[in-house]
């Protein structure tokens, strides 16, 4: 093997890196390829070597992400009792300082289409494990269903559905409690838990929502405080 292609992969791993960096500094939509080229210190041809555009680039950071971030929780779940590990991943924000900011940078609102692509990169690479971790549930009579990797997916979308404020708005109190009462309804139609398993999962996103109401109020506080100022 050649010392080029011997070193492809580790450095193409760090321009991954520095890209995430311009985005979270400049943000997505304002950082262009002159601009990664620069902060790669590599020619234009030399960056045509491990991308072919922006839009690439985003999709390798976006796949590193949550792919460092399925690893991670991967690896932490196996050592949970096996009744937590499906509210652990659904749950989680654990994550590498990699995973971390760019699953912060998603959630800010600061660019939809970065939005997009995690919300759907993070659905897809999650099924495998959701079904693994069901699979689980169903040989140890916990669950009880016939089309694990099906209800895998369909427990993502719900999951998303239910918890994105673009489709429940956090402020909206009574809105967000209808969802968790239609979520708790499809969960247990879907693979018959025990009651207590649907407890934990209310409560856990109630307390979401909880969180997500106070996230949006220090926003809106502090949009108010600069426009006085």
């Amino acid at each position: 093997m050649s010392r080029t292609q011997k070193d492809f992969a580790p450095r193409k791993e760090k321009l991954i890196q520095i890209a995430l960096d311009q985005f979270l500094e400049k943000g997505y939509e304002n950082t262009t390829i002159t601009d990664l080229q620069k902060a790669f210190g590599l020619t234009k041809g030399g960056m045509y070597h491990y991308f072919n555009s922006k839009e690439e680039i985003l999709d390798a950071v976006i796949k590193k992400g949550i792919g460092d971030w399925i690893d991670e929780v991967r690896n932490h779940i196996m050592e949970l009792p096996a009744e937590d590990r499906l509210m652990y991943l659904c749950f989680t924000d654990t994550a590498n300082s990699f995973s971390s900011q760019l699953l912060q940078y998603g959630r800010s609102g600061d660019s939809s289409i970065v939005t997009y692509k995690l919300r759907e990169q993070r659905m897809k690479m999650s099924v495998s494990l959701v079904t693994e971790i069901i699979k689980q549930y169903i040989d140890s009579g916990f669950y009880t269903c016939d089309y694990p990797e099906e209800i895998a997916e369909i427990l993502l979308m719900l999951a998303v559905s239910t918890s994105d404020e673009i489709f429940g708005p956090a402020t909206n109190e009574d809105k967000w409690k209808r969802r968790i009462d239609a979520m708790i309804t499809l969960w247990r139609n879907c693979v018959h838990p025990p009651e207590s398993h649907l407890d934990e999962l209310r409560d856990n996103l109630t307390r979401f929502y909880e969180d997500s109401m106070t996230r949006s109020n220090s926003c809106n506080y502090d949009s108010h405080k600069e426009n006085i100022t």
